[in-house]
């Protein structure tokens, strides 16, 4: 069956499908909307002070630089912290 039947029996029906397009995109913009809204909270709840905290930490204890002390392991792994937030929040 070709496009132009299924558009024929459509009309027939009286199903607008300029309407039906219309509402399938914003039934699909809501869904993105949603996604998003999401992700930032998410983001936002990972990257808040605590988070940052708690990561920073994660990372430090699991990584040792030799001929490093922690505090300067921990100022490394803050600015690298600090860049990936950074990404992380233009991407959204």
């Amino acid at each position: 069956m070709n496009l132009d039947k299924i558009n024929v029996l459509l009309e027939k029906a009286g199903i607008d499908t300029d309407e039906m397009k219309k509402d399938f995109q914003d039934a699909v913009q809501e869904q993105v909307e949603g996604v998003k809204k999401e992700a930032q909270e998410k983001i936002d709840e990972k990257f808040s002070e605590e988070g940052q905290k708690q990561i920073i930490k994660k990372i430090n204890d699991a990584i040792d630089i030799p001929f490093l002390s922690e505090k300067v392991e921990e100022k490394i792994f803050t600015v690298i912290f600090n860049v990936l937030k950074g990404v992380f929040q233009k991407l959204l």
